[in-house]
């Protein structure tokens, strides 16, 4: 298993296999845990990664401590804002 972390947007991801050739994403919105879980599940129907958002606060810090820091998420952009004329 590899673990990513972005620490921009608190977002760790555990990649649970080593295929990228994901599928669909089925999104998870657990009210009791407050918090959001994005499963991943590759062409076969297997489950090959986890997204955890507000990762600081849904998982240990000893497994954040062994992430890799990367930025894996995009859903957080910066506007497209033009420029003043």
């Amino acid at each position: 298993m590899r673990i990513l972390y972005d620490r921009q947007t608190d977002t760790a991801y555990l990649q649970l296999s080593d295929t990228s050739d994901k599928s669909h994403t089925h999104a998870c919105d657990p009210l009791e845990v407050n918090g959001e879980i994005n499963l991943d599940f590759g062409a076969d129907g297997e489950l090959i990664g986890l997204e955890v958002q507000q990762a600081r606060r849904m998982l240990p810090p000893e497994l954040l401590a062994t992430a890799e820091r990367k930025r894996i998420s995009t859903r957080i952009a910066a506007p497209s804002v033009p420029p003043p004329s």
